[in-house]
């Protein structure tokens, strides 16, 4: 299922999404993925894990602005067996991963070698999620993953994260905008000053319901 984080920015949306991903230490609860607890854990072991994220802020956190596409497609996965041998890059395998994912999720780029950080917002953000979504984690973390992008991008992202979830991942989709919330998420919950307030089926929630929860 998708379940949508609704609220103001500010209310522990951050504080909640950081240390889910191992970027922020957790002073107390659990995390628990798949039965096993993953708080306090490394962002290597968190990855390990099968954990998939998509940053709030995608030209600092969720890119290496200087690195290539080919470069940031495999960010998580360089060190494996199957991009590396012994510590030498397997080049082959690189660019014809790259080509596949750009090919895949429709990357408008001059090609594989341009650096990612001269894409578009848009495209920054497809680079991003077909990173996370080819490692095909056992859940996904989504922070405002369509903020500032065009209509085009808005619904190609949509479409991608239903598909994944038709699939059998579980997304936490975190958000701003309610009509995003409303329409991609199974259950709503609402946080305010870093608590969530109640958690609502999406037939439950309307916009009124919501924005009195938010406030």
């Amino acid at each position: 299922e998708i379940v949508g984080l609704a609220g103001v920015s500010g209310n522990g949306q951050r504080e909640l999404a950081e240390p889910i991903n191992g970027l922020r230490h957790t002073e107390s609860r659990r995390i628990v993925l798949h039965g096993n607890e993953i708080q306090n854990l490394s962002p290597h072991d968190v990855i390990a894990s099968g954990m998939g994220y998509i940053p709030e802020e995608r030209n600092t956190e969720g890119i290496v602005p200087s690195f290539s596409i080919m470069e940031n497609l495999v960010l998580k996965d360089i060190s494996t067996e199957k991009f590396s041998d012994k510590g030498i890059v397997k080049k082959k395998e690189e660019e014809a991963n790259a080509e596949r994912l750009v090919e895949g999720f429709d990357i408008r780029c001059p090609g594989i070698m341009t650096a990612a950080g001269s894409l578009s917002g848009g495209n920054i953000q497809k680079v991003i999620l077909a990173r996370e979504l080819d490692r095909k984690p056992r859940f996904l973390v989504a922070v405002y993953p369509t903020r500032g992008l065009d209509m085009g991008a808005v619904e190609f992202i949509h479409q991608r994260l239903l598909e994944i979830r038709a699939s059998g991942i579980g997304i936490l989709l975190i958000s701003e905008e309610l009509e995003e919330i409303m329409n991609l998420s199974d259950r709503i919950a609402v946080i305010y000053k870093g608590t969530v307030q109640k958690v609502l089926r999406q037939d439950e929630a309307t916009k009124e319901r919501l924005g009195i929860l938010m406030a």
